[in-house]
């Protein structure tokens, strides 16, 4: 076997034309797939929990009426089941989802941050990296020990000091002393990435509003402090189905102990974890296996492509070495050694390409990386998805090549090796003096590439879907108008400021903006549409009550929930259609008159036969802090967007600043331009004024508004998509056109006697051409029909997936086939043009 690949190595680099070519194309294709399994590995393959993560669920609360309210759990709930639940759990953790400031003034950097209670990591079944997790002792209510653990990542981040261990950070400005490292990979609810820190429960009322959406209590002992998401363990043996039958008993106890003013019985639910988000309510992770496999298949079509056009040259180079092959089988060589032999061949190139594409899959998945920490730029986090290639990913890439040698080198091997020793040793290189004219157009090397032509045919039209589906979502009408509007970014929980002090300073940051030369609108907003976050209401009609059958008609309506200043809809480009703007006293006053502003998706929703101005909504959930469950209408404003994805479903609930606040503010600030350079150029003046009013402004980031839809996380996901598919369909493109050159110019080259024998006996050079262009442009058009069965197989099973395109979407379907057929019949011209340039004297004189 050593001497087979010793001589493979010499007759590769014999041929360094055809061995550049052949590893270049193999790089291409299996980098492509290893690239795809090191992502599906990582995302979807890798489990979130190390130990045993099918005993693994989340816990969410539900109430039993019509809306299935969801909510966090309290303390006392959860010592409930901690306690009283080993009927179904053998264990069960809180966790809270927050961001902390870490650092001292305006180094400060807003980081994620897990509070959990201390059972929670040997639940997970992870020990420390170093150091030492918190203790029950830590976790207490309002223990307030300022303890915290740090994840892998941001170790690293921080130099990986061995000193680290006892070192002091500073967090939301108080000191907090690290205790421990959790160990790297451990994320505990996401399998992207892992908060910076992690802290114990019993700081939550130390930390105040910087766990808080509001000014809510921060009292874990209080009965009503909704705080926490569950995570439980199963007890052994127990499937979710089985767990589910005795959840009724422990949601029997949980309303037992509620408050005596409590909103009714509520049920408990169960869910595997989403791999991918942190929510009060079951949440899944959407068709991500299908994504997967699609993902997949479409890479095994492009090395399918690969090994095709492979085959193809391995074909032709086997014909042009049939004398050397006759000759070591006359003098005794057996078939199998020179199979075998041939197949070290194979391996050799095989094995080169797959070094050379696991190179390029690093590169590539390392780009996809940068993209995304860009894309969440304004929290710092650790990425735990290994994107890298590991044992596993080497493995597979290694049956990559294996399979790879298999499908272009078995069959050249055996056809190589199945010879008429006569005529080869007596005939030259050429192909057979009879050949029908059925045979020679079905001829193998001209099957494997109007396979070629088909296949690319899918991946081009599944590139055209995803190319016009993110086409459609960047050129979408949001409803509001970006350009001129400038988005500053604060966080006043990461201060020691009371809120109300912090409200002082936004209303003076939005006089002050709005005193700035050219600035024509400013207010403050909670929520920005199109970011990365966003927070809900479920309101309905005061006059209407909720029914408690579970399975009556919910009365209520989800709506996207934001606290703004007055001018809010000015700055962002919104039209108020009917009533009134908020005034400065509803939004500087919390004990004001309770006030709304709905869109007018809300309004034919809650009011669809009559006026919705000075109509009253509540909240199906009244506030945490006892304020008056009661808002007037008093505007509505025109409809508009959340993010890319069709939402109008979801409504929109404006309240005042004072009766919603929220630490985590959006200023806008609409200027007498729409020039993104001139925007741009205004962030300067802005932050200087705003810098005058406070120099220790929590300010995140300062970025015009359409350079933040253009990072918005789906419109970023509809984008990937379409780079994927893309990538796909111009290697499988670049491929497929390599091999129709390839097969037609080695063609031409064999039938060089029959063409100059044709031109001898009077052939013009135009029917040669002819006769070489025909046989292409119909092979082309078979292989084209039969792609275009293929790709409207595939575009149904994209279907649920696609951006607003029809998965039969005519305008891909013939850009695709028009793309792909000018290619093809470009790389028969050549050849074609020069058969016309045969010489009959000279191809007559080899014979």
């Amino acid at each position: 076997m050593i001497q087979d690949f010793k001589f493979a190595f010499r007759q590769l680099l014999k041929s360094p034309g055809f061995t550049s070519v052949a590893v270049l194309t193999l790089a291409l294709a299996i980098g492509v797939n290893s690239a795809i399994f090191a992502m599906i590995n990582g995302v979807v393959l890798h489990p979130v929990v190390p130990v045993r993560p099918h005993e693994v669920v989340n816990v969410f609360t539900a109430r039993q009426n019509a809306s299935h309210d969801y909510r966090q759990f309290s303390y006392n709930e959860y010592r409930e089941l901690r306690d009283n639940g080993g009927e179904a759990f053998a264990d069960i953790a809180t966790l809270e989802f927050a961001v902390a400031g870490i650092g001292r003034d305006h180094e400060m950097r807003r980081s994620f941050a897990f509070l959990t209670s201390e059972n929670y990591f040997s639940m997970m079944g992870v020990q420390p990296f170093r150091g030492r997790f918190y203790n029950a002792e830590e976790c207490k209510p309002n223990a307030n020990i300022a303890v915290v653990v740090t994840s892998y990542g941001f170790w690293k981040r921080q130099g990986a000091r061995n000193d680290f261990i006892g070192s002091t950070l500073q967090v939301n400005g108080q000191p907090y002393t690290v205790i421990g490292i959790a160990p790297d990979g451990f994320s505990g609810a996401n399998v992207l990435i892992a908060p910076d820190l992690w802290v114990p429960i019993g700081v939550r009322s130390q930390l105040g509003s910087a766990f808080g959406d509001s000014e809510t209590m921060h009292d874990l002992t209080n009965p009503k402090n909704y705080a926490f998401n569950l995570t439980a363990r199963m007890r052994p043996g127990l499937t979710i189905e089985t767990a589910k039958s005795r959840l009724p008993v422990l949601a029997q106890r949980l309303t037992a102990i509620q408050p005596a003013d409590a909103e009714g019985a509520r049920e408990l639910q169960i869910q595997t974890p989403s791999r991918f988000s942190l929510s009060t309510q079951p949440e899944d992770d959407g068709p991500i296996t299908l994504i997967a496999t699609l993902l997949m298949f479409m890479a095994g079509a492009v090395l399918l492509i690969a090994c095709l056009n492979l085959a193809n040259m391995l074909l032709a180079r086997g014909t042009a070495r049939s004398k050397e092959i006759a000759v070591r089988l006359a003098v005794g060589a057996s078939r199998w050694r020179i199979v075998r032999q041939l197949l070290c061949e194979g391996f050799l190139l095989a094995i080169c390409g797959g070094a050379i594409g696991l190179v390029l899959s690093a590169w590539g998945n390392d780009v996809l990386l940068q993209q995304l920490r860009s894309l969440l730029a304004s929290v710092n986090f650790s990425f735990v998805v290994k994107l890298r290639p590991d044992v596993t990913v080497l493995s597979v890439t290694f049956l990559f090549c294996l399979l790879a040698t298999m499908l272009f080198s078995l069959g050249p091997a055996l056809k190589a090796t199945k010879a008429d020793l006569v005529n080869d040793l007596k005939q030259q290189v050429g192909e057979p003096a009879r050949v029908g004219r059925f045979s020679r157009f079905f001829a193998p090397r001209h099957v494997s590439v109007m396979v070629q032509i088909a296949l690319s045919l899918m991946l081009l039209f599944a590139a055209g879907l995803f190319f016009r589906g993110a086409l459609k979502a960047a050129g979408l009408d949001p409803g509001f108008k970006a350009a001129g509007d400038l988005i500053t970014e604060f966080d006043f929980t990461l201060v020691k400021k009371e809120p109300a002090e912090s409200r002082r300073l936004m209303f003076a940051m939005v006089q002050r903006a709005r005193e700035l030369p050219g600035v024509t609108a400013s207010a403050i907003g909670t929520m920005l549409p199109y970011a990365d976050f966003t927070n809900t209401r479920r309101i309905l009609r005061t006059k209407d009550a909720m029914p408690n059958d579970p399975k009556a008609p919910d009365p209520s309506v989800n709506a996207l929930y934001t606290a703004i200043t007055p001018g809010y809809f000015d700055a962002l480009g919104v039209k108020l259609l009917r009533g009134r703007d908020f005034t400065q006293a509803e939004c500087e006053q919390k004990d004001a008159h309770r006030v709304a502003i709905i869109d007018e998706e809300m309004a034919k929703k809650l009011f669809p036969n009559e006026d919705a101005i000075g109509q009253h909504v509540r909240y199906t959930q009244a506030p945490k802090d006892g304020a008056p469950n009661d808002l007037e209408i008093v505007g509505v404003v025109s409809k508009h967007r959340h993010d890319i994805q069709n939402d109008s479903i979801i409504c929109r609930l404006f309240v005042p600043l004072a009766q919603g606040y929220n630490g985590q503010t959006f200023l806008h600030v609409r200027l007498n331009t729409q020039d993104r350079r001139t925007v741009a150029s205004f962030i300067s003046t802005l932050r200087q004024a705003l810098y005058q009013i406070d120099p220790d402004l929590p300010l995140l980031q300062m970025t015009p508004y359409v350079d933040l839809i253009e990072k918005s996380p789906n419109l970023w996901i509809v984008k990937l998509g379409a780079i994927l598919f893309g990538a796909f369909g111009c290697i499988a493109l670049l491929l497929a056109v390599v091999g129709v050159y390839g097969v037609k110019a080695y063609a031409v080259a064999c039938r060089t006697r029959e063409i100059g024998i044709r031109m001898a006996l009077g052939a013009h050079r135009k029917d040669v051409f002819a006769l070489i262009m025909r046989q292409g442009a119909l092979q082309t058009a078979l292989a084209v029909g039969v792609g275009l069965f293929l790709s409207l197989a595939a575009g149904r099973v994209l279907s649920q997936i696609l951006y607003g395109v029809s998965p039969s979407d005519p305008f891909a379907l013939i850009t695709s086939s028009l793309m792909l057929a000018a290619a093809a019949l470009l790389a028969c011209f050549l050849p074609a043009r020069r058969a016309t340039y045969v010489n009959p004297i000279t191809a007559l004189r080899t014979e």
